[in-house]
């Protein structure tokens, strides 16, 4: 399976992922061995996917990379939980989800909040940036490049890459029939994004015909 696609929304993303400015991080000794170690193993490992250094991390990221590329036929729905609050994000089918006229986010009380995601694609295209930038990058070494990938249950995923700074920081994701239905920030928090891809019709394509007149 080939993940080598021209994803337009990711490339407008690339700057806020970079890490030119960082130092270059300092191996954890302690680390579990459940981890995979990735920017020295570039080469050790063949597959379609650039950021695959061993079976594992192929695997979840050609779930990842799946459910990215699911956005551009598929209504993205993201249910986020903050404590007693609540927001969705409906996403309209495109290969520019940044695009303010392709989102539409309302609270619990259905009302209208503008802008949750023009700045920012959400936490479910983290790995698939990275991939995009494994593709632009002339070193496939890059200390930028570096993740790892755990697996801590059936369906459960632990992905880590830097956001800016020296360290790894992670993500843990859930997976439902090969697709991520589910992240947060840390394990078992109530503060989580729940995932949802549906048809664009209906009540959602008439939520943005009545917000946008398409």
């Amino acid at each position: 399976m080939a993940y080598r696609k021209k994803f337009a929304l990711l490339a407008l993303t690339l700057a806020a992922l970079s890490l030119a400015g960082c130092s270059t991080p300092t191996p954890d000794p302690l680390a579990s061995p459940s981890s995979t170690p990735s920017v020295s193993q570039v080469d050790a490992y063949q597959s379609d996917i650039l950021l695959a250094n061993n079976e594992l991390e192929e695997e979840f990221l050609e779930i990842a990379l799946a459910s990215c590329e699911l956005t551009t036929t598929k209504s993205l729905n993201l249910y986020d939980l903050q404590g007693n609050t609540s927001t969705t994000t409906y996403f309209r089918p495109s290969d520019n989800l940044l695009d303010p006229e392709n989102q539409l986010s309302e609270n619990s009380l259905g009302d209208f909040i503008p802008g949750i995601y023009t700045e920012n694609l959400p936490a479910l295209f983290l790995p698939c940036l990275l991939e995009k930038q494994a593709a632009l990058a002339q070193d496939p070494n890059a200390v930028l490049l570096e993740h790892t990938v755990e697996k801590i249950g059936p369906f459960n995923y632990v992905w880590s890459q830097h956001h800016g700074g020296a360290s790894l920081e992670s993500t843990y994701y859930d997976v439902t029939d090969g697709l991520i239905s589910q992240y947060s920030a840390e394990q078992g928090s109530a503060i989580k994004t729940e995932v949802a891809y549906t048809d664009f019709s209906g009540d959602v394509a008439d939520f943005f015909v009545g917000a946008y007149g398409y």
